[in-house]
C-alpha cells in the first residue's frame, strides 16, 4: 500500500510547492507589469489617459513595500518592488518630460 505524506505545517507546504519560486515569479512579473506602458509612451510619445496621480499611488505602495523587504530581509520584495517602484519613476519622468 501507498502512502502520500501530506505536509503538516505551513513551511512544509511551502517547500512542497516551491513557494519561493513562484513568488520570485510574481515578484518580477509585477515589475515587468507596467513596462507595456512605459514602452507605448516612447513608441507613440501620447501621454493621454494616462494618470499621474495612479503612478503616484503606485509608487508610494511599491517604495513602502520595498522598504518593508529591506527591513525585514525579504530580498524578494525589496529588489521586486524595488524594481517595479524604478519602472514607476521612469514612467513618470517620462510623462512630464512628453508634457512639457
Amino acid at each position: 500500500m501507498y502512502i502520500v505524506r501530506t505536509p503538516r505545517n505551513r513551511e512544509q507546504v511551502a517547500i512542497t510547492i516551491r513557494w519561493e519560486a513562484i513568488i520570485w515569479t510574481a515578484g518580477i512579473l509585477n515589475a515587468a507589469a507596467m513596462l507595456p506602458q512605459l514602452i507605448r509612451l516612447f513608441t507613440t510619445k501620447e501621454t493621454a489617459g494616462i494618470s499621474l496621480e495612479m503612478f503616484y499611488i503606485y509608487g508610494i505602495i511599491q517604495i513602502a513595500f520595498c522598504l518593508e523587504g529591506y527591513f525585514k530581509r525579504n530580498a524578494m520584495l525589496m529588489w521586486c518592488l524595488g524594481l517595479s517602484a524604478v519602472v514607476t519613476t521612469v514612467t513618470i519622468a517620462t510623462v512630464y518630460y512628453l508634457r512639457a
